[in-house]
């Protein structure tokens, strides 16, 4: 198996550099401390590692053969990130109410509800992006080695895993950068950051549905 490795992960870091769903909600979980950003990350691995699964068994393969799984899937995502989105700002609300000093301890007492709930909503907001199975699709069989004895199936595993490899490795520095940059803010801050995080997904889910609708 003969692969442009520096090309690959190269176009890898670029996709976890870009600006998409998973790097609002990575980085608004940091904001709450680095423990809970660590499991917003997780959840966006645990989501690439079922997109690497699902890619190698050919099933992403059947998602783009059927336009409309893609379309009904397109839309379901817009109405999941408008609704975090609709939720980050009326957060922003009471987070304004609240006492000063207040917004910054929040998560400290649900420490460990706060963690799970950024993994879970983290993990369905990979899931159901299909940017990112399109990426899988798209993406990763430029990559095969037709004169490789090793099975396609193999090899598109191997390139997912390095996918989520490289996110192993960037996604914790990503997170303890946002855990230093808004650690000190207090309430009109954090409530500023829910609001930009609101406005971001409500952006990210009208270009789904525009997608959607062009497709």
């Amino acid at each position: 198996m003969i692969v442009e490795w520096h090309i690959f992960l190269a176009l890898v870091l670029v996709s976890y550099i870009s600006p998409g769903p998973d790097t609002v909600m990575i980085l608004r979980a940091s904001a709450r401390g680095a423990r809970v950003g660590f499991a917003a990350s997780a959840g966006a691995l645990a989501g690439l590692s079922v997109h690497m699964i699902i890619s190698a068994v050919g099933l992403s393969a059947l998602l783009v053969a059927a336009p409309a799984s893609l379309t009904v899937l397109s839309v379901g995502g817009a109405i999941y990130l408008a609704y975090l989105g609709v939720r980050a700002i009326l957060a922003s609300r009471s987070i304004r109410r609240q006492p000063a000093g207040l917004a910054e301890t929040a998560a400290t007492p649900g420490r460990s509800a706060a963690a799970r709930s950024a993994f879970q909503r983290t993990l369905l907001t990979n899931l159901m992006n299909p940017k990112v199975i399109l990426f899988f699709v798209a993406v990763l069989p430029q990559f095969i080695d037709e004169a490789s004895a090793w099975p396609v199936w193999l090899q598109l595993g191997i390139l997912g895993a390095a996918d989520v490899l490289v996110g192993v490795f960037y996604l914790p520095v990503f997170v303890l950068f946002g855990a230093r940059v808004f650690r000190s803010m207090g309430n009109r801050g954090m409530a500023n950051l829910e609001i930009g995080v609101g406005l971001l997904l409500l952006v990210f889910a009208g270009a789904l549905v525009v997608d959607a609708v062009a497709g």
